[in-house]
């Protein structure tokens, strides 16, 4: 799941500025909110490496406070904030937010800056990334989430 914040910082920016300059720009805010939704899957994939590492550092006997000293104040927040701020992309005002998707936009990167981005084998990542935003636009479109759908059948 890695792969999905490399995806995000790449696709995100090219959707921000369809949305703003092209005819269809509905198409691309949905696409865009999937895009927000899919970094909840991210957020959880996070969630799961420092779980592991808590989990290695109980079993090296390693107490508390030094395990606490590895992390700095602003690490916790900005991990926080990267796993919690996905979750508000549920609230339709939230998805057409454009400064919402920017925000979470600067969140990754702040995370993961281009230099560690890990690119191997990245043509199976663009099609698992593009099949995880087609089902995830079929989800939303099918529960009718969707920033810019109209609620008539």
């Amino acid at each position: 799941m890695a792969f999905i914040q490399i995806a995000y910082c790449i696709s995100v920016p090219v959707l921000l500025l369809l949305s703003w300059f092209s005819k269809s720009r509905h198409f691309f805010m949905n696409v865009l909110a999937v895009s927000n939704l899919l970094l909840i899957g991210y957020g959880v994939f996070l969630i799961r490496q420092l779980t592991g590492w808590y989990q290695l550092a109980k079993q090296l006997h390693i107490d508390h406070a030094r395990l606490d000293a590895y992390l700095s104040t602003i690490d916790k927040v900005r991990l926080s904030l990267i796993v919690l701020l996905p979750l508000l992309g549920f609230i339709r005002i939230v998805q057409k937010s454009r400064a919402y998707s920017i925000v979470l936009l600067s969140l990754v990167y702040w995370n993961n800056p281009v230099h560690y981005w890990n690119t191997y084998d990245l043509f199976d990542k663009i099609a698992v990334y593009f099949c995880l935003l087609c089902s995830g636009y079929a989800l939303l479109w099918l529960l009718k989430k969707l920033p810019y759908q109209s609620p008539v059948v």
